[in-house]
């Protein structure tokens, strides 16, 4: 017969690997890196962020190799164009361009690929629209299908208001005509990855948002990417619990000023 003391040992393990379950690592990260009313900042000097902006690696006794001078084509010239857009002058967008946004940014290909790499051909990625003024589009929250490529109707009203109130820098939304609002449903790639899914979860993000850059540059409009919103706010808009999918980034889109 076993002693007590290895029941009880025996019997709070399984309840630590219980617990772990129930609060995986990523989602307390997740959890704790939100950004909340209450503490809605960012505390840096003027100084520092000038010197964290101008950081990069040097290697000052290697051997140096010399590079040729870097091609320049059309793909070039779009990725060296891009640019940070905050002033809009309030035009309407086409339906046409902002259905090349979508598709350009998480689109789907033949065979269920989509325009962007994802681990394992998992896509945890969803991604949602917010309309203020679309030529042929009433203003609302739209959802994205990938597949269908099509957009379902969430809200009639306008979304824009919303998520003025949910980013750092709402004066960007004078002018907007959209707002692509890019989430993920992490068990998607979680039932393969485990915890390894939320580093590719952030990794797609960003390879579906600089997408999406890149293809409104080339049509000539402005776009921003905005890391910095209050998260729930965001979640609330989109009726997302903020656990299970959560909003990761967003990008502002419209003419320039």
């Amino acid at each position: 017969m076993g002693h007590p003391l290895d029941t009880d040992l025996t019997d709070a393990r399984r309840q630590l690997l219980g617990a772990r379950d129930l609060f995986a690592p990523s989602e307390l990260f997740h959890e704790n890196s939100k950004i909340t009313a209450s503490a809605a900042h960012f505390t840096m000097s003027a100084g520092a962020l000038t010197v964290a902006a101008r950081g990069f690696k040097r290697f000052q006794h290697a051997l140096r190799e010399p590079l040729p001078r870097a091609d320049h084509d059309q793909l070039a010239d779009i990725i060296t164009a891009r640019r940070s857009c905050r002033t809009f002058n309030g035009a309407p967008i086409a339906l046409s361009d902002l259905s090349s946004l979508a598709y350009l940014a998480m689109g789907a290909q033949g065979e269920g690929r989509r325009c962007l790499p994802s681990a394992g051909g998992l896509y945890p990625l969803d991604l949602y629209v917010a309309v203020g003024a679309v030529d042929g589009l009433a203003p609302g929250l739209l959802h994205y299908d990938p597949l269908e490529h099509t957009l379902s109707r969430l809200t009639e009203t306008d979304p824009l208001r919303a998520i003025r109130d949910a980013v750092f820098i709402p004066e960007a939304l004078d002018g907007a005509a959209a707002v692509f609002l890019i989430t993920a449903v992490f068990g998607r790639s979680k039932i393969k990855y485990g915890e390894r899914a939320y580093r590719f979860a952030l990794m797609e993000a960003g390879h579906a948002m600089q997408n999406l850059l890149l293809a409104a540059t080339d049509r000539g409009m402005g776009s921003c990417p905005v890391g910095g919103f209050i998260d729930d706010r965001l979640h609330d808009l989109i009726g997302i619990d903020g656990v299970e999918e959560a909003a990761l980034y967003a990008c502002i889109v419209g003419h320039p000023a």
